[in-house]
Formats: structure tokens, C-alpha cells, sequence
């Protein structure tokens, strides 16, 4: 049954906060566990849905997996006997895909199911299948699953130009280069927080690599790669989520160990075009909320859509991060004045409109991926289903919490997927929060 939660708003959030670890640095370092037989240690590891099923993948091909400290978790791939991954799991998450990648290296082949995961337009897996094919490896579709084999262990060089900066692409294709013999040059590389950390993970277990944080990466693999330890680093979109709480609340919120420069890249200059106060001490972030919220048409730097209509386009690391963009129009809700948000990357990523439209936002659409927010409102509350995709759930969550006003939102569960304990980490803050089932 889906969970139901009724938040009572207008509470200024307060306090020390520690973002969640980057779960998608989570889900592109565990297939990494498949390029050596040695045992592999990770830290820090949420016990999210995600992982969940990841794991219960891997211990269906074959895996030893010691999961009872989720701080000290073990990996040994040395006994896996299987290049086929579950159809039932694979279905439900995206991330089965980045095995083909670690069990061609293994088998010379591998069999994934059309991954699962978010509603969010048609996601499909052209990237992966474009630069796979372009390192010699045949992809064919086969009763519901895509085969990869790959063209053998002769020893070669690979030039691969990405018709895409895919992230699970680029991850997919680092994880098979680094468990061959060859040389990879990759152009159009993604270069996300969590792609260069699976560099160093990759060049820890003995890989030669060249331009790690860079769109062209060199990759020298090997077949005697080793262990490894691996401590996430704080997901990047967790930050932007507590900086937006923190900004629409009028709060005041510390966010631990989140001044990382490869972590946050260009996103605190993005957060004061909107008048936020960010403070930089030492490791930490300081978000000071008490600011009116506005963008200087004039000063602020953003590109314009006409003479008075800023707007807001994500674009590939280092540009802004795609996944932030559903807080941001909650954000800009709150915010003086108008901004055109465009979603270029999902068809269906500005589909929670009619949520936010509902609660009291102001918000047109052009099309289906471009918005015009008019603000500041005061959202009004109400009874609102949550639509099938994480942070535009966290975008309705959060404007929840803006104003006093209470907000019942069904199927709120869905956060759990990425956040396990995101209700008691804003409670801590100070929101209030009733579950009702």
C-alpha cells in the first residue's frame, strides 16, 4: 500500500544535516566487484531499494556477498557462474544495465533485461548499444533481454566518439574497458561526481587511465585487476534538495562535509542567482534562508529567453545537474519574478506541474519540456498523488514544507527508494511530519 504523509508547513528548517552517500557512485561501483576475484569492501552504503536489488543480482550469478554490516559490506565475484541477469530484477532497475560492461570482460558475453527504474520518458539504452557496438561488440535483442558479445581477446585500440555524454554509457563502456587488454580512447565521456569517482576506483584496481574528470578519457585495461576499498562520496543532489529546504523555509541548515569542489562543481553559483545565502566553512555548507528570494535580471548572469525572462537550462557535468531541476521550479515558486525552466533531457521530467499547479504554483507550459514559473506564491495545501519519479516527489515534498499550510501527499514511499531516511532527517530539522498508514 503506498505511503501517505501529511506535512504541516511554514517551520523554519534548523540544524546539522549529512547528505546521503551518491547513490548512483553506489550503483557504478558494484559491478566493478565483477572485474577481479578478489574480495571487495564498500563503505557507507545506504540500504536503499536500489542496492537491495543490485546485490540480490549479483548473488543470483554467483557472488559471495556478506551484507550483514551494510558499513563493511564484502564482495567476491571468484565463483560466478552466470552472464544472464534476472529478468524480474533487471526489469526493476535501471542499473542492470551496467553489468554488460564487467560480464562481457567475464564471459565474452551478457544477457540484460530493458531496465526498470523511474517513469521518466523513454529512457532507453541507445547509448550503451551505440558505443558498445563501436568497440567491436554485437548487440542483439533477444526475447526481452539485450545480448552483448563481444568480438574477443585480441589485444587493439578503440576510438570511440559517444554520440552522447551518457552517464551509464560512459560508465558502462569504463567498466569493459578496464577489464580488457585493449586501449580505449573515449571522446563525448560524461564527466559527473560519480563517473570520476569510478576512474579512481577502476585505476585502483590497476587500470592505466588518462583524463579522468575530462570528456576524453584513455583507458589501458588489464585482466589481473584487484580489490578495492570504496567510500562514496555525498550525492550532489541530496546538497541542491537541503539548499532549496533550507532557502524556501527561511532556515538556517549546515550541510556536513558537502565543500567539496568536485562534488558541487558550479551549483552555489547557480543557487545565488536566486539571492541565497551559501556560506563556505571549511568542509561544510551553510545555507542561510533568511534572504527574499529574487533574481537580479541585470547581475545575475542567467542566459535570457527574452529582454525580461531569465532562464534555467541543465546541461552535462560541469554544467547544472539535470536531476536538481524539479526543486529548482519549486525554488523558483518561491522566488520574485519569472524564469523559463527547460527539461530538454526527459519528455515526461515536467510532468509533476500539475501537482505543484495544484498546491498553489504559478506555473505555465509551453510545451512538454519548457515552463514558465511566476513567483513568489504562498502554496495553498492540499491532497496530492506523487508521480512515479523520485526528485520531482521531492520537488512537491519540499514545497510542502514552505508554507503553513498542511500538504497530504499519497505515495510518498517512493523517496525511500533513494533517500531511506529522508523523513526523520527533516524531522530532525524541525519539519513536521504525520504518517497516516
Amino acid at each position: 500500500m503506498p505511503e501517505t504523509l501529511k506535512i504541516t508547513g511554514g517551520v523554519r528548517l534548523q540544524g546539522d544535516v549529512t547528505p546521503v552517500p551518491n547513490k548512483n557512485a553506489i550503483l557504478a561501483a558494484l559491478p566493478a566487484s565483477l572485474l577481479t576475484d578478489e574480495t571487495v569492501t564498500y563503505h557507507n552504503i545506504p540500504s536503499t531499494t536500489d542496492v537491495k536489488k543490485f546485490l540480490e543480482i549479483l548473488k543470483l550469478l554467483g557472488s559471495d556477498i556478506d551484507d550483514s554490516d551494510y558499513d563493511n559490506l564484502k564482495i567476491n565475484c571468484k565463483n560466478v557462474n552466470s552472464y544472464k541477469v534476472d529478468l524480474a530484477l533487471g526489469n526493476q532497475i535501471r542499473a542492470s544495465i551496467m553489468l554488460a560492461g564487467p560480464l562481457l570482460t567475464r564471459f565474452g558475453i551478457a544477457e540484460i533485461p530493458t531496465p526498470g527504474g523511474c517513469v521518466l520518458g523513454k529512457r532507453s539504452i541507445m547509448a550503451h548499444i551505440d558505443s558498445f557496438t563501436k568497440a567491436g561488440v554485437k548487440v542483439e535483442m533477444v526475447e526481452g533481454y539485450a545480448r552483448f558479445t563481444s568480438p574477443g581477446n585480441k589485444k587493439t585500440r578503440y576510438d570511440i566518439w559517444q554520440f552522447e555524454a551518457s552517464v551509464t554509457g560512459t560508465e558502462n563502456l569504463f567498466l569493459y574497458a578496464a577489464g580488457t587488454d585493449s586501449e580505449f580512447c573515449i571522446t563525448d565521456a560524461a564527466s559527473e561526481p560519480h563517473v570520476s569517482q569510478l576512474l579512481r576506483v577502476l585505476q585502483s584496481m590497476g587500470a592505466e587511465i588518462e583524463g579522468a574528470g575530462s570528456n576524453k578519457v584513455i583507458i589501458n585495461g588489464s585482466k589481473n585487476l584487484k580489490s578495492f576499498d570504496f567510500y562514496p562520496e555525498p550525492d550532489f543532489v541530496d546538497i541542491g534538495g537541503l539548499v532549496v529546504a533550507a532557502a524556501v523555509t527561511k532556515g538556517k541548515v549546515r550541510i556536513l562535509n558537502a565543500n567539496i569542489d568536485s562534488v558541487i562543481g558550479g551549483m552555489i553559483q547557480v543557487f545565488e542567482k536566486f539571492n541565497i545565502e551559501i556560506v563556505k566553512d571549511r568542509r561544510d555548507l551553510i545555507v542561510n534562508g533568511d534572504k527574499d528570494l529574487h533574481i537580479d535580471i541585470v547581475n545575475s548572469g542567467f542566459a535570457m529567453a527574452d529582454e525580461n525572462l531569465p532562464k534555467l537550462v541543465p546541461r552535462p557535468w560541469p554544467g547544472f545537474p539535470i536531476d536538481i531541476l524539479p526543486v529548482m521550479v519549486t525554488l523558483a515558486s518561491k522566488t520574485k519574478g519569472r524564469l523559463l525552466i527547460q527539461n530538454w533531457m526527459y519528455e515526461t521530467g515536467l510532468d509533476f506541474i500539475r501537482e505543484l499547479n495544484a498546491l498553489g504554483g504559478n506555473i505555465f507550459v509551453a510545451d512538454p519540456q519548457r515552463i514558465i514559473v511566476k513567483g513568489p506564491v504562498k502554496f495553498s495545501g492540499g491532497t496530492i498523488t506523487s508521480p512515479g519519479v523520485i526528485q520531482a516527489c521531492k520537488a512537491l515534498f519540499i514545497a510542502a514544507l514552505a508554507d503553513d499550510v498542511e500538504t497530504t501527499i499519497i505515495g510518498i514511499d517512493i523517496l525511500k527508494r533513494r533517500y531511506p531516511n529522508i523523513f526523520d532527517v527533516y524531522t530532525k530539522l524541525g519539519a513536521k511530519l504525520e504518517k497516516l498508514n
